[in-house]
C-alpha cells in the first residue's frame, strides 16, 4: 500500500508536459499581445494564429501522447486527448484577442 501512495505521489509530482505546455502558451500569448498590439483585425489574426506556434504546439501534442501512452493509453486516445488539449489552449488565447480587441 505504502508503495502504491509513493508512486501516486510521484507521478503527480512529475507533470511530464508542463515544460511544454508552458512554451506553448507562452508563445501563443506573446502573438495575442503583438496582434493586439499590431491592431490586427479578426480576419488577419485568424489567418495567421491557425500558423502561429506550431513548433511548440507539436512538442507539446508529442508530450501529451507519450504521457498518455505510459499510462497505457491507445494511440488514438491519446491523439484525441492531445487534440483536446492543444484545442482548448487555442480556444483560450483566441478569446483573449477577441476581448482585447472588443469595443468596450
Amino acid at each position: 500500500m505504502l508503495s502504491s501512495l509513493l508512486a501516486l505521489a510521484m507521478a503527480m509530482q512529475s507533470d511530464t508536459t508542463r515544460s511544454a505546455r508552458e512554451a506553448f502558451t507562452r508563445c501563443l500569448s506573446q502573438f495575442v499581445d503583438s496582434s493586439v498590439t499590431a491592431r490586427k483585425t479578426a480576419e488577419q489574426f485568424r489567418t495567421e494564429y491557425a500558423q502561429a506556434c506550431t513548433a511548440e504546439q507539436n512538442a507539446f501534442r508529442e508530450a501529451i501522447i507519450r504521457r498518455e501512452m505510459s499510462t497505457r493509453s491507445t494511440r488514438a486516445s491519446a491523439q484525441e486527448s492531445a487534440n483536446l488539449e492543444v484545442q482548448d489552449a487555442r480556444d483560450n488565447f483566441s478569446q483573449r484577442f477577441e476581448f482585447a480587441t472588443s469595443p468596450s
